[in-house]
């Protein structure tokens, strides 16, 4: 069984019978980051399955450096992380340094660039660009099933307050970037791509393309939860949703997990 669960924002949890893989934890949708204890999903993960954390980059909504202090708990984990990630936690794995609190094991920190992949008996990562910063994901497991996570990938087009050059611009450094991922894998089992109605007019366009140019059995909306109080963030889940105006209606899964914890399962990638 492979199970999708999602936690908050950009925030995956990926179970499969041979591991688990973390995407972007940024805080716990049950729990209150003030709290300081290790998220609730981390106890459901058995201490001796291999544990995956990736981080797409360093922004605070895809980032929290305590996803380090998880090795106090579950041995058994590898952090696959973008350069700008590093930089941005670098006090936490030099030998020196005035901070004084844990430190990861510098030996199961991974840094991935653009172009650059990762790789063991379970599964490869291969690291693909952003149209804002870091990486995007893809991960391939030794049974063949395919996984993608885009971080900040995404056509970030601000249609009503850009120039028709600026529009293109944007739109063909977003293609470009799908156009690379699609050369190494064709088809996706599981994608979580970004659908953002902050950008306004035609926010889909992103996910439309991605869906077009790649073969995606399930696809999961995600990036909907930035917003300034509770109507407003009710609204963002439900225009990440209007699926009709951005799926490929010939292929695929178009699937909705917005509550924190909610999950999809699949006996089959």
């Amino acid at each position: 069984m492979i199970t999708l669960k999602f936690i908050w924002h950009d925030c995956f949890v990926l179970e499969t019978p041979a591991f688990a893989a973390v995407f972007d934890f940024w805080k716990d949708g049950r729990r209150s980051a003030a709290s300081g204890e290790p998220p609730a999903f981390l106890s459901s993960i058995p201490e001796d399955k291999p544990l995956y954390v990736l981080v797409s980059h360093h922004h605070k909504d895809h980032f929290h450096r305590s996803i380090f202090n998880w090795e106090q708990v579950h041995p058994e984990i590898r952090f696959i992380i973008s350069k700008d990630t590093e930089r941005a936690a670098r006090f936490m794995f030099r030998e020196k340094t005035v901070y004084n609190g844990f430190k990861p094991s510098t030996e199961k920190v991974t840094v991935l660039r653009p172009g650059e992949s990762f790789s063991d008996s379970l599964l490869t990562v291969d690291a693909f660009g952003s149209t804002d910063t870091g990486n995007s994901y893809l991960l391939t497991d030794a049974n063949g099933m395919t996984a993608f996570h885009a971080g900040d990938l995404n056509a970030w087009i601000w249609k009503d307050e850009s120039s028709e050059k600026e529009i293109e611009e944007a739109e063909n450094a977003y293609l470009s970037i799908v156009k690379k991922i699609a050369e190494r894998s064709s088809s996706i089992d599981f994608a979580m791509f970004p659908v953002d109605s902050r950008i306004g007019t035609d926010y889909w366009t992103g996910a439309y393309h991605f869906v077009r140019i790649i073969d995606v059995a399930r696809f999961f909306p995600m990036h909907f939860c930035l917003a300034d109080d509770e109507d407003q963030l009710r609204q963002r889940m439900a225009d990440a949703c209007l699926f009709p105006v951005y799926a490929n209606h010939s292929r695929g899964e178009y699937i909705a997990l917005q509550h924190p914890y909610s999950s999809f399962a699949s006996s089959r990638p």
